[in-house]
Order: structure tokens, then C-alpha cells, then sequence
């Protein structure tokens, strides 16, 4: 086992160190070092291979902080702020045992998961299922129970608990974890049934285990005792048997080959993956016969027009539908946020005051809330395989003078559509405030107005900026560029921080308007500077 583990860590190794390689090319400046030959460079790949490992490595620390961080500690921090600290413990424990014991367990199965390194261990390498099998299970139990202890212990002194609950709890994640591995292993065995492939079930379980586990945060109780109820002995011994013979039945298991073979026939050979998300992503921005014909009954837009005025009309005219539809859905949700607003004021005044003073103190989130409202991305994505992908291929189409064409009125576009949601959040947000009786003078209703619109428009300004500076749209509408990823991360993580931040509500909107003018006037100057090299098809 230990040679077929050594075996899979030295692929895992090299795939890891020639992505690393591919895009530190990309970096600018830095990537002029880099040329096709460093890949024979046995030294050199060595020392990739090593970093990339150490960098997984990292990252599988990172995930879990961010994870307990992010998923389970700050939304309590929010909501339970002024709860004691056991209280905030026990909604704590409640949140993980739904989302880590409960929701992750039926939509996560390593033992059944199709993966690239699966597929070329087992099927191009020729390694022995059964032993492929023993190996990648037994690093991930090793892997799983170290990277969550960490966090575990860190996050439970956070809330004043002794460190080895966050000890003891990563020991009986990971015991349940492989009672689930082996349970889907089981279900697979005797109904032929892969049960994370059943999406709707998945997302049934998911929809429901969240939502259990989100709605105590509102009441101030967990259903149970959950410190009680997990750190005693009973339990312990318990989730300890389950999962030693767990262990054992996937250890004897003998029909690895089968299981397998089921979950890497969608990859084989790579290629019939690949089809299918692309099939998937351009289903998405697929035009359909009913769009030409109501673009035919509206020519008349078009008089007057010219050049890049004119191909954007006509483009904006024959995918109306991915404009108007995403719009229209989120001016559902908010209407419907709204009279679930008015429903509580008559139910329940109490807690309908309680969130009005909430959304007083929480303008910083709608930094978060505005990024997901905006469609931008959609619409870049419906531009490059719709439009785009065909006309880069034109010397013309990639020029600056172009491109910053496009880029203007694209943005006007843009900018104007996501106004619309904007504005509806606004007047529902000033309406439920005003209706509270809370004090709300014009002042903070106009600033509340104006941090509203300016995130719209630094979203729009944003989305179409880094289409262009880094065009991460590969021709199956895979997003290929990790540079697109980590920025879009780190507007997040900014985001994030500038909810721990109290400020007064004008003050927090001049900094969000100035904040989106000048990324705007930034965004014209890189998109005219780079993006002639930038923008093409990838």
C-alpha cells in the first residue's frame, strides 16, 4: 500500500507542478523566465513538484480555517453577537454537526467521486483498483482528521472550550466521515446506485440541511444540548465502533474495480467530461429560434446606428433573454423579501424591528449581496460565446481602439441593467426601515441610496474589467485562468473584512462611489493598455 501511495503522491506531485509552471509563465514580467523547455528540466520540475505539494498542503489547512470560518463562526458572530458564550458554542456545534456530519456526508463521497487522478492511476497506469482504492482512503482519513484540527481547536477557544473538544471532534468527524464513505460504498454495492450522482436527492439534502441548520441562528437556541450530546462517553464510544467497522468493510471490500469503472466512464478518455460541461455552460447562452424572431420585430431599434454601436444592438437585441430574465428573477426575490418583510411587521413587530435595526448596522454586507446581484458575469459569458469567440479571431476586433469601443458601450449597458435590482433594493430597504420606526432621516436614506447604486456599479465596472484584462473563457466555457479566480477571491475577502468595520452610513457610501470612480477611470486605463494582449481566445 505504501508504494501505491508513494506512486499516487508522485502524480498528484507532477500534475500539481505542471499547472504551477503553465501559469507562473502567465504572471507578467515574471513569466518572460519561463519558456517550454523548463518542462524537461528534471531539477527544475523537482522543485515545482515540491512546492506544489507544500502548497496543497497549505491550502488543506486554509480550507478547513475558512470553511469554520467563513461558513460557521462569522454568521454566528453576526446573528449571536449578543448572546453568552455557551449559547454561541452550542449554535456553533449545531451548525457543524448539519453541514459536517449531516449535508457533507450524503453529498460528498471520496470512494465514489470521479477524478483525474483515478482515471490515470487505474485505468491509464494500471494500478490495481482494490489497492488505488486502500491508499487514496487511508491518506484522506490521515488528511482529513489533521487539517480539521487545527481549526476545530482554534474556533472552540474562540467560545472559551477546552482544546481537545476541537480535538475530539475532528476524531469523530473523521470516524463518521468513513461510516458515510462506507455506506455509500454499500448502497452502490447492492442497488448499483451512485448516490452522489443523484442531484436531486443532493440538492434535497443540501436545501434542507442548511436550512436547518441556519434558522436556530434567528431564534438563539440550538434544537439540543449539542456540547452534552457529543463529548460524552456513550457517543464517543459509539461513533468510534461505527467507524472502526466501517474501516474494516472498506477494507475488505472486494468490488473496487466495478466501483471504479462506474465513476470514470463520464472520463474517458478525458474527453467525454470535457463534453459535457461544455454542453452544460453553453446551454446557458444559447441562443433559441424565438430570439431571432422578436430581434425581426424590433429592427427599428437599429436605425441610426453604426460600426460597434450598431453590433452591439443587435447583439443586446438577440440575447434580450439573458439580459431581461436574470432581472426580472431578481426583482422576484426581492419583491418577495419584501412581503415576507410586511408579513413579519404584522406577526411579529418585535423581531420585524430587530431587523430593521440589523439592516441599519449592516450596509457592509451588501458589498457581498450586490456582487451576486449583478449580472455581469452571465452577460460576459453569453458576449464571448455568442459574439466573441467567432470575431476574436479577427485582427480588427482585437485592436485597442476596438476593444475600447466595446468595452464603453458594453459597460453602459451593463451598468444600466443592473441598476434596475439595485434600485428595487434600495426603495424595499428605505420602505422596511421606515416602517419599523426606527429613526431614518433623508440623509441616511440617500446614503443607504447612493452605497446601494455605487456597489452596482463597481460590480458592473468589475465583471466586464476582468473579462477583458483576463478573458478566463476557454471554447467550452470552462474558466481556465486561475488569476480570474484569485481576484475574484480577494474582492470577496475585501468584502468580508469591510463587514467587521463600523462606520457611518454617508461615510461608508462617499467611500463606495469614490471607490467605484475610481475603479472605473483604473479600468478603462488597463483595458486600453493590456488588453490587446489580454482579450483573445484561449
Amino acid at each position: 500500500m505504501f508504494s501505491t501511495l508513494n506512486s499516487i503522491i508522485e502524480i498528484r506531485g507532477a500534475s500539481g507542478a505542471n499547472r504551477l509552471m503553465y501559469y507562473f509563465g502567465r504572471i507578467p514580467l515574471l513569466g518572460k523566465v519561463m519558456n517550454d523547455s523548463v518542462y524537461s528540466r528534471s531539477g527544475l520540475k523537482k522543485t515545482f513538484t515540491a512546492i506544489a505539494v507544500i502548497l496543497n498542503i497549505l491550502y488543506g489547512f486554509l480550507s478547513k480555517f475558512a470553511y469554520l470560518g467563513l461558513v460557521v463562526f462569522f454568521p454566528i458572530m453576526l446573528a449571536g453577537k449578543e448572546l453568552p458564550l455557551s449559547q454561541q458554542y452550542d449554535l456553533y456545534l449545531h451548525v457543524v454537526v448539519l453541514l459536517s456530519f449531516g449535508v457533507s456526508a450524503v453529498s460528498s463521497a471520496v470512494i465514489l467521486e470521479p477524478k483525474r487522478d483515478k482515471y490515470i492511476c487505474v485505468k491509464l497506469m494500471r494500478l490495481p483498483a482494490d489497492k488505488y482504492m486502500h491508499a487514496v482512503m487511508t491518506l484522506r482519513g490521515l488528511t482529513f482528521f489533521i487539517y480539521f484540527v487545527p481549526a476545530m481547536m482554534v474556533f472552540a477557544g474562540e467560545y472559551g472550550a477546552p482544546p481537545w473538544h476541537g480535538l475530539l471532534l475532528s476524531l469523530l468527524l473523521t470516524l463518521w466521515r468513513t461510516a458515510a464513505e462506507a455506506l455509500h460504498l454499500w448502497i452502490f454495492d447492492r442497488k448499483a446506485i451512485v448516490l452522489v450522482k443523484q442531484t436531486t436527492l443532493v440538492w434535497i439534502v443540501i436545501g434542507a440541511g442548511y436550512l436547518l441548520a441556519f434558522t436556530p441562528l434567528y431564534t438563539g437556541n440550538a434544537l439540543l444540548d449539542m456540547a452534552a450530546t457529543l463529548f460524552n462517553l456513550p457517543m464517543s464510544l459509539a461513533l468510534l465502533l461505527i467507524g472502526m467497522i466501517s474501516a474494516v468493510y472498506i477494507a475488505r471490500y472486494r468490488g473496487y474495480r466495478n466501483a471504479v469503472d462506474a465513476v470514470t466512464k463520464i472520463d474517458d478518455p478525458l474527453l467525454d467530461m470535457g463534453r459535457m460541461m461544455r454542453e452544460a455552460n453553453q446551454k446557458q447562452v444559447e441562443t433559441k429560434e424565438q430570439d431571432f424572431q422578436e430581434e425581426q420585430l424590433r429592427r427599428d431599434q437599429f436605425a441610426g446606428k453604426n460600426g460597434y454601436a450598431y453590433l452591439n444592438a443587435i447583439f443586446f437585441s438577440r440575447h434580450r433573454r439573458f439580459l431581461v430574465q436574470p432581472v426580472q428573477r431578481r426583482l422576484v426575490i426581492i419583491g418577495a423579501l419584501f412581503a415576507a418583510g410586511l408579513l413579519l411587521q404584522l406577526s411579529a413587530p418585535d423581531i420585524f424591528a430587530k431587523l430593521a435595526r440589523y439592516l441599519i448596522s449592516a450596509l457592509p454586507a451588501f458589498i457581498i449581496i450586490m456582487n451576486f446581484s449583478s449580472i455581469g458575469e452571465r452577460v460576459c459569458k453569453a458576449m464571448f460565446f455568442n459574439c466573441d469567440l467567432s470575431l476574436l479571431r479577427y485582427g480588427f476586433y482585437r485592436e485597442r481602439s476596438a476593444i475600447l469601443r466595446n468595452f464603453c458601450i458594453r459597460l453602459l449597458r451593463i451598468s444600466m441593467l443592473n441598476l434596475i435590482p439595485a434600485t428595487a433594493i434600495s426603495l424595499v430597504l428605505n420602505l422596511l426601515i421606515l416602517l419599523s420606526g426606527e429613526t431614518w432621516g433623508a440623509a441616511d436614506a440617500l446614503a443607504f441610496c447612493g452605497t446601494i447604486l455605487g456597489l452596482s456599479l463597481f460590480f458592473s465596472v468589475h465583471h466586464l474589467f476582468m473579462y477583458y484584462i483576463f478573458q478566463p473563457y476557454s471554447t467550452e466555457l470552462n474558466v481556465k485562468n486561475p488569476f480570474f479566480s484569485i481576484v475574484n477571491s480577494i474582492i470577496m475577502a475585501v468584502g468580508i473584512i469591510c463587514m467587521q468595520f463600523q462606520s457611518t452610513p454617508a461615510y461608508f457610501a462617499v467611500t463606495v462611489l469614490l471607490t467605484a470612480a475610481a475603479y472605473m477611470v483604473i479600468a478603462l486605463f488597463l483595458v486600453y493598455k493590456y488588453s490587446a494582449r489580454t482579450f483573445r481566445v484561449k
